[in-house]
């Protein structure tokens, strides 16, 4: 189901994963800079909710991003009407959390698609668009997780050190074109994502830092899609940790127990600042 707009604005963004709390960040913002939003969600009624925030109509385009199909009639409406695009941004995400032999083959597909395959499919739908125009901006959301693999995110930190992998070669090959790409590296965010993990066995390491506010990686696309920064990191100061132990990746193995006691007592605080109450442990 797509919905469209007569007229081809100034500024175009098309976001992916539309219907999530990062999504509506960076959309309020994007609004807010004249841009006209086109979102995609498998859910059009978490995409529409949206809408009382902005001042503008966003263009709604409901797609499975585990479907190639969807994947590719999404593409050829947007170089159909929207062949002046502007911003590309990978905002969808997912992750099924346990550990890979629990992961079956559904499990296993739908994180590589939504996280690795479905950006791609995408970037290499709209970038000759940007090309031909000599200037655009690419914009995915990776994750620390792209970095430091752990325990129970296999499949989750093989789409995101891919994806890592394929921004770092494009980067490469666009640097002289006027296409920007960046990625943006939060580690925990509070989504309903992160609550869905910290209440169904997702690794306590997400809350060994500050969990960050989707405004906050908001402000790092924003950030992207002006100076086009390879690797921005949110916050900062988990970019060095994180590259420090992707140089030494047994360093998660030794300090994992200590990390993980950390991060337990973290999680339990944060989930009861949101009025969640945990077992107490025997």
């Amino acid at each position: 189901m797509i919905n469209s707009i007569e007229g081809q604005p100034k500024k175009t963004a098309f976001i992916t994963g539309g219907g999530g709390a990062i999504a509506e960040e960076i959309a309020i913002q994007l609004d807010k800079a004249g841009y006209q939003l086109l979102l995609s969600d498998i859910n059009l009624e978490k995409m529409s909710a949206i809408q009382s925030k902005l001042k503008g109509k966003p263009v709604y385009f409901v797609c499975d991003q585990t479907n190639p199909k969807e994947i590719q009639s999404l593409l050829s409406t947007i170089q159909e009407k929207y062949p002046n695009i502007d911003v590309l941004i990978n905002n969808a995400g997912y992750t099924k959390e346990g550990p890979f032999i629990s992961q079956s083959k559904t499990d296993i597909e739908r994180q590589m698609w939504i996280n690795l395959m479905s950006p791609i499919h995408l970037i290499h739908g709209i970038l000759p668009l940007m090309l031909k125009r000599g200037k655009g901006s690419i914009v995915s959301i990776v994750s620390i997780g792209g970095i430091i693999a752990l325990a129970d995110s296999s499949i989750y930190s093989a789409g995101k050190f891919g994806l890592r992998g394929f921004l770092t070669a494009l980067y490469e090959e666009l640097r002289h074109t006027g296409i920007k790409v960046s990625g943006i590296y939060p580690a925990a965010v509070d989504t309903p994502m992160l609550l869905h993990e910290a209440l169904n066995g997702g690794t306590a390491l997400n809350w060994l830092n500050k969990v960050q506010s989707p405004k906050k990686v908001a402000n790092a696309v924003l950030l992207g899609i002006k100076k086009g920064t390879l690797e921005i990191y949110v916050p900062y100061s988990d970019g060095l940790v994180s590259r420090l132990v992707a140089v030494f990746p047994w360093l998660i193995g030794k300090l994992s127990p200590l990390f993980k006691i950390i991060g337990e007592r973290s999680k339990e605080k944060w989930l009861r600042g949101k009025g969640i109450q945990i077992p107490k442990r025997n």
